[in-house]
């Protein structure tokens, strides 16, 4: 760790929970990836009263976008079958994310939009399954002025 505390982000894990009481599987081989966004819609409050003729804006509702995912795709391996059938399905899954060096996992509700896979006739086989972000179930970041 550098002494900004900064850190190489090797080491992360994503699980996915199926069930009410989860049972959770993880995700093996995954390459890099981007954390859910969680950008919030642009609501138009404009009215006659808004000043010096300017539009104005309220935070409207957070749409979490999709997290793409690149995997190592064995044919067949039971993570291959998984989300295969979880793409065929569209079942709601929870989707747990715990960045490297980070004791507190995000969870968030969420389906798998897609699953594409590559077989190169040089380099290793790779998949990349995309997920459509829900809401967030635990794991938010609390107001430390609250």
């Amino acid at each position: 760790m550098s002494t900004t505390g900064v850190a190489i982000a090797w080491g992360a894990k994503i699980r996915i929970g199926r069930g009410a009481v989860p049972a959770w599987t993880v995700i093996k081989g995954v390459g890099d990836f981007d954390m859910p966004t969680g950008e919030a819609d642009d609501v138009d409050a404009t009215s006659h009263s808004s000043p010096n003729r300017t539009k104005e804006y309220i935070s409207g509702m957070i749409d979490n976008g999709t997290m793409s995912v690149p995997v190592d795709w064995i044919p067949e391996s039971e993570q291959d079958i998984l989300l295969r059938v979880l793409r065929r399905t569209g079942e709601v899954i929870q989707l747990e994310i715990t960045p490297a060096g980070a004791e507190t996992p995000e969870v968030y509700a969420a389906f798998v939009k897609s699953y594409g896979r590559s077989a190169p006739v040089q380099g290793k086989a790779t998949g990349t399954v995309v997920f459509r972000v829900n809401g967030i179930v635990t794991g938010d970041a609390a107001d430390p002025a609250a």
